[in-house]
């Protein structure tokens, strides 16, 4: 419950997403919008515009005006996912941004102030980055007030068994059927699987499971040949 920067690190998978959502449902500003943006997911020139916004005739098709994430965001919290792929040209006006609350919208000359709270989030490795000059050191040391590193299911297999019935039950209310639980023989096999993709990956299974399955435990049949 701070207004700390918090930089989440691991793989894709993880549940950096939903920590991040975690985090800001635990804040003083709960109540207020929570907004994300995936730093890949566009071009340079689009992602400042999703971010800070932009005028009418801004660039070919800018039709309107939009206000961007950032102003959407007031008083809020803004997720930026897997920040070590924001393109260098975007790097040092986020770290104006963080530093100072200000920013223009492309496009317009008007520096505008937002209080919006940073959470980012990243598979990539940051230190690599630093060192071939993909990253501003800079925004790195702002960016990495608070981190925390979520590890890759494979090394925490405590949690399996506690997310996959957590999972099964959702799941089973979905599809309105009421589960027992997993079999020996299929937890087992969840336990020593190596889960390349993380939760997420045995999100998929379990849904998968619970479609299937016609008894009230789920059975080793009823896992994919790979697990």
């Amino acid at each position: 419950a701070t207004e700390a920067l918090v930089l989440l690190r691991g793989p894709s998978g993880t549940g950096k997403t939903v920590l991040a959502r975690a985090i800001h449902a635990w804040s003083p500003r709960a109540h207020k919008p929570f907004g994300t943006v995936s730093c890949p997911a566009l071009s340079p020139e689009l992602l400042e515009s999703e971010l800070f916004g932009h005028v009418k005739g801004a660039f070919t098709g800018a039709l309107r005006d939009n206000p961007g994430r950032v102003a959407a965001c007031e008083g809020g919290t803004l997720f930026l996912d897997e920040i070590g792929d924001l393109p260098p040209a975007l790097q040092p006006k986020l770290l104006r941004f963080i530093q100072d609350r200000e920013y223009e919208r492309v496009g317009d000359q008007r520096t505008r102030k937002a209080d919006v709270r940073i959470l980012a989030a990243t598979n990539a490795d940051l230190e690599q980055a630093l060192r071939e000059n993909r990253f501003r050191e800079d925004l790195y040391y702002r960016l990495n007030v608070i981190q925390i590193e979520l590890p890759p299911l494979r090394e925490r297999q405590e949690d399996i068994e506690r997310l996959a019935k957590a999972m099964l039950g959702f799941f089973g209310a979905q599809n309105h059927k009421v589960f027992r639980g997993f079999s020996a023989d299929a937890m087992a096999a969840l336990r020593t699987y190596p889960w390349p993709g993380n939760i997420r990956e045995l999100r998929n299974v379990v849904e998968r499971a619970a479609i299937l399955c016609h008894g009230d435990v789920v059975g080793l049949e009823n896992l994919p040949e790979s697990i």
